[in-house]
């Protein structure tokens, strides 16, 4: 479709290729965040129920399995529409312009909940840390301040590195996320080749007073897996890992290459299924399947051991255990480095259909970055680490706000449906696969919005959780009701328009 003029703010973004092949896949990687939830898995098992045949490795598999619809959506859509905002582009235009206030509420509430996310990885990477540096031999006692004051550190240097260039914020993500993965092959290493009996050792050495190894794994009993105990579980991925894949769509107009743009989705998606399954795996074939639930499950152990931990107390080598001790953080700082990035895409795209203050589009003369954006992108992060810190004293308390992209990217899955249906240049295979995967994914990010609303106590349901997610929802109908006024009335613009064409690169 053509660019008419004024309907959007400028005839061009101005954002320039920066991304090449790696980039991509690794912003993918980042998102999907394998490290956190390997290193985080025991404050969720701590909270349910029963823990009796909870299978982490069977669990992310079928969560795998069950993100497939929305890989060959996003693959698709990222090849045939490769705009900045990535799905915020595809499903504005599929709805069009009736259908606008709605779209524009859901937009707000899954931006908002990145951030709060972003907050919540930021507080759980000083609690990495905090667990990591005792196996370092090092002990300290964080303040909740300090805890704040480091989480807030983390992101706003992060956020200063994305200012002064894109190419500096793409070029630390791919960094951080690349020592990450060097890190977590290293840790995978050392759980598959330790023998069991200098496992042991190790973990009895590891654990607080009043544990040990055996006493830990004679207290599970039940079966290995159940059918129940792996559903109960997959929510836990989707927080963390498989439905994340927008990140490259995100910045799909600022990849170079056509097999980057094609191909980034679907590699990222597979390198994560296999890592954070053998992850898992590795913990359960070094420790056993008994002893790694119950030690995950307990909240007097789980601060201490965890995936990340456990490798550094196995490695044997002083060098090699600082080497890991600092990989499992910097996987949270990767998380940090390409929601830095992303989120900014999103704002820039809404104030790019003039939906949002024109300011979030502003590229500074000397960086080229859009620096309010990024400014405004830190402010708000701050805000929810404080809160969350101050209020609740525990990251988990942000998990219910997770509803809010849960249910944007069911609406994403119908806009695939709409896409297929009206454009007729597609082929007749594309077109099949984008209308079943864009139902499929729709049936499934609605099961998975009634699992967290079903189990509040499980998945972080709370007035701050739902409070941010409503809060949103409601600014991003109200910003583009009163964007959409003020243009009409001043001048004679209907910014709705912008829902019917493609934006420009």
């Amino acid at each position: 479709m053509g660019t008419k003029q004024g309907v959007f703010l400028r005839e061009s973004t101005g954002l320039v290729k920066e991304a090449g092949f790696w980039d991509a896949i690794s912003i993918n990687i980042a998102n999907m965040s394998i490290g956190a939830a390997l290193g985080t898995a025991g404050f969720t098992l701590a909270t349910l129920p029963t823990v009796i045949g909870v299978n982490l490795v069977y669990a992310s598999l079928i969560a795998f399995l069950l993100s497939v619809p929305q890989i060959i959506v996003y693959s698709l859509l990222t090849t045939l529409i490769p705009r900045t905002g990535g799905d915020y582009v595809w499903l504005t235009r599929a709805f069009g312009p009736k259908a606008a206030w709605l779209i524009n509420g859901l937009v707000m509430a899954f931006v908002i909940q990145a951030l709060a996310y972003y907050a919540l990885v930021a507080i759980a990477g000083v609690f990495q840390l905090e667990s990591v540096l005792p196996a370092l031999g090092v002990n300290i006692s964080l303040s909740t301040w300090a805890m704040i004051g480091i989480a807030i550190a983390f992101f706003a240097v992060i956020v200063l590195t994305n200012i002064l260039g894109t190419k500096y914020g793409f070029r630390l993500m791919t960094v951080l996320t690349t020592v990450s993965l060097i890190g977590l092959a290293a840790a995978i290493a050392i759980l598959f080749l330790t023998p069991r009996a200098v496992a042991i050792t190790a973990i009895n050495k590891l654990l607080p007073s009043g544990y040990t190894y055996s006493s830990l794994a004679n207290n599970y009993k039940g079966p290995e897996t159940t059918l129940n105990g792996v559903l109960m579980v997959i929510p836990f991925f989707a927080l963390y890992v498989y439905p994340w894949l927008m990140a490259g769509p995100a910045i799909a107009s600022e990849i170079r290459g056509r097999n980057a743009i094609k191909y980034n989705v679907p590699v990222a998606a597979l390198v994560t299924m296999v890592l954070a399954t053998v992850g898992f795996e590795a913990m359960y074939y070094s420790l056993g399947f008994r002893f790694t639930t119950e030690a995950l499950a307990n909240p007097n152990v789980n601060g201490i051991i965890n995936f990340w931990t456990v490798a550094m107390a196995l490695s044997g080598n002083y060098a090699l255990r600082w080497f890991i001790g600092l990989a499992s953080v910097i996987w949270y700082l990767a998380i940090l480095a390409y929601g830095a990035i992303v989120v900014v895409r999103y704002w820039f795209a809404l104030a790019f259909d003039r939906v949002w203050p024109s300011a979030f589009a502003y590229l500074s003369p000397r960086f080229g970055t859009p620096i309010y954006a990024h400014l405004f992108d830190l402010a708000v992060t701050s805000i929810l680490i404080a809160v969350t810190g101050l209020f609740y004293g525990t990251f988990t308390a942000l998990y219910g706000t997770e509803i809010g992209p849960l249910t944007y990217l069911a609406f994403v899955g119908l806009a695939a449906v709409i896409i297929a249906l009206r454009r007729g240049e597609l082929g007749s295979g594309v077109k099949a696969a984008l209308i079943v995967a864009g139902a499929l994914q729709f049936l499934v990010f609605i099961y998975l919005d009634y699992e967290f609303l079903a189990y509040p106590q499980i998945w972080g349901g709370n007035w701050l959780a739902y409070g941010v997610i409503i809060g949103a929802f409601v600014l991003g109908i109200i910003a583009y009701l009163v964007a959409r006024s003020i243009y009409l009335r001043r001048y004679g613009m209907d910014i709705s328009v912008a829902y019917v064409e493609i934006p420009p690169e």
